[in-house]
């Protein structure tokens, strides 16, 4: 009966891996989180959008907009490009963003403290996004804009040490021109995990490096919930990563050298700093 019983049980995991394995690890909707932020002055970013109950917000690192030693805007347009929700729609979503319009209307916000800045984008009614003055929308895919909707949205308090991220972004600064291995124009992942946090600067460590391009990106923490359930939820912004730094000294010659590199771990700014932008209790 033992005998039975365990291979009765054996088969049943057989065939709850293959049904738990067949789809795709995330779900697919949120492969269309990631946007690809291009200035006119040449440079690109990441970010996101955000959808609260009213309104539409662009989520991305403060130093994507902002020149970190002027304050000032880095451009005075941005072209905003994200993907359909549906995975089988090729089609494109283009927004085109005039900064000095939104800025003056203080339709741009960006953290006091945190590498964090937001762009309302205009009042949502369901798939409808009525815009602000500044935005204009160039491109839209049949299935719309994809935003993350607030409910999945987790707080730094709520953050879970070790478990497992996708890191989404445009990773625009890695390959060469000669070898173009990757397309510019189309989002990339990175798997790691919630390496730990830093609660005084409200910030979270990743084990998963980030480069410029997909700095900026939403990161999507998987919480296990219960067996073969997950919750899926943006945690935060991808800021910067870790160096490593290596001191050389010639001691005949009294100089140094300081080699810095990747550590492959990554600093992101928490949702909360996001949420007090749009003043979301």
């Amino acid at each position: 009966m033992r005998k039975l019983c365990f291979g009765l049980l054996f088969v049943f995991m057989l065939i709850t891996q293959d049904e738990v394995h067949a789809g795709r690890a995330i779900p697919d909707d949120n492969l269309a989180y990631p946007v690809l932020v291009r200035l006119d002055t040449g440079s690109n970013g990441s970010g996101f959008f955000l959808n609260t109950a009213t309104d539409t917000y662009f989520v991305t690192a403060a130093h994507v907009l902002f020149d970190e030693t002027s304050g000032n805007l880095r451009a005075k347009e941005a072209t905003l490009l994200s993907y359909s929700k549906n995975p089988k729609e090729t089609e494109k979503n283009i927004v085109k963003l005039d900064l000095s319009i939104l800025l003056a209307a203080q339709e741009i916000r960006k953290h006091l403290t945190q590498d964090v800045a937001t762009i309302h984008i205009g009042k949502s009614t369901g798939d409808l996004i009525n815009t602000v003055p500044g935005i204009t929308v160039v491109e839209m895919s049949p299935s719309g804009i994809l935003g993350v909707g607030i409910a999945n949205v987790k707080r730094f308090g709520d953050v879970l040490t070790s478990n497992p991220i996708y890191v989404f972004g445009y990773p625009t600064s890695i390959g060469m021109k000669e070898i173009p291995q990757i397309d510019p124009f189309r989002p990339l992942l990175r798997f790691g995990i919630i390496a730990g946090t830093n609660p005084a600067r409200k910030t979270i460590i990743l084990d998963c490096p980030s480069y410029p391009g997909n700095s900026d990106g939403p990161i999507l923490e998987v919480e296990e919930v219960k067996p073969f359930s997950r919750h899926f939820q943006v945690i935060g912004v991808i800021s910067q990563f870790v160096p490593f730094a290596e001191t050389w000294e010639n001691k005949t010659h009294r100089y140094q050298n300081i080699t810095i590199s990747n550590s492959g771990y990554a600093v992101a700014v928490s949702m909360d700093s996001v949420l007090e932008l749009i003043s979301v209790p």
